[in-house]
């Protein structure tokens, strides 16, 4: 089995759930310490509560992929609190100070996960990647960006979207085992035209509630797919995450800068991305954000 290490400023609590932040020491990382990554197989690499830094939460980032680029930029040339993997496979990456403490019913969790292939597996391990960083046991919503499909020469439209069904429904299956099971309290899809959220809804006993929709050049939903989402309950929701979302790119061009840094190297790559926002109901603030990011070793995964 793969070994999975999160490089973790998360958040920790039991019954109350615990907002952490923390302040960057910019540095050099200690050799030892990068050496250590050069016998992992697979490892998570977790920044915590970014708006704990100033020039992260006041700056307007053109894109999700900027900010996490940006973040990475300053996380990644610190030296972490733990240079040593403990027991339950965490390496800290910075200290925690806490900011604030909320009952757990006072929150609000969102997911969203950028998928890279077509993996069931890879979809659970994000959703508990995730549940143990915050330490809670349940996510009010969770949204799933599905990997692109290969283009294929003189494909219609029809046939395209019937061969995009038959990848989703297995991950569907694993979505809605998640719902049961009370991990997941709702889903949402990111990114689907009027067909492929019809199909969806039509195959599917659990529906999305939210379709989550990049308007890029303008600010008008299609009417059709406007129409069909009110008459089905999904809400139309925007962002501004890139299709698809560019891991790989971001850490290349930090590597650029970064050359010694082993997630840079040839040894890894990575597979999904978490973003997570945490809300204060009834209060509109929002108390954390964050990304997690999956690498797996480039030996590892050929193999």
């Amino acid at each position: 089995m793969c070994q999975s290490i999160l490089l973790n400023s998360g958040i920790r609590a039991t019954r109350r759930l615990k907002v952490s932040g923390f302040l960057p020491q910019v540095m050099s990382c200690p050799s030892g310490f990068l050496e250590k990554f050069r016998d992992l197989q697979s490892f998570r690499l977790h920044t915590g509560n970014i708006n704990a830094y100033n020039e992260l939460k006041l700056k307007r980032f053109a894109s999700s992929a900027e900010e996490l680029s940006a973040c990475l930029k300053i996380q990644l040339a610190s030296t972490p609190a733990a240079t040593d993997f403990r027991n339950n496979g965490t390496l800290l990456l910075c200290d925690n100070s806490h900011i604030d403490k909320y009952e757990r019913d006072d929150l609000k969790i969102t997911m969203k996960l950028f998928l890279s292939r077509w993996c069931e597996k890879e979809l659970k391990e994000a959703v508990d990647a995730l549940k143990d960083q915050l330490a809670t046991t349940s996510i009010e919503l969770l949204i799933v960006a599905f990997p692109e499909l290969e283009i294929v020469d003189g494909e219609s439209e029809e046939e395209e979207n019937k061969r995009w069904i038959k990848h989703v429904l297995p991950l569907w299956t694993s979505l809605e085992e998640l719902i049961k099971s009370g991990e997941v309290v709702s889903l949402g899809v990111s990114d689907l035209s009027l067909n492929q959220l019809q199909t969806l809804c039509d195959e599917v006993d659990t529906r999305p509630t939210v379709d989550h929709l990049r308007i890029d050049g303008c600010c008008v939903v299609p009417p059709e797919l406007q129409e069909y989402a009110k008459n089905h309950d999904v809400q139309l929701l925007t962002h501004n995450d890139p299709i698809p979302f560019p891991t790989r790119e971001v850490f290349h061009s930090f590597c650029t800068l970064n050359e010694e840094t082993p997630l840079c190297s040839d040894l890894f790559e990575p597979t999904w991305t978490v973003r997570y926002t945490v809300w204060v109901r009834r209060r509109s603030v929002m108390a954390s954000k964050g990304y997690i990011v999956a690498f797996v070793g480039t030996q590892h995964n050929k193999e």
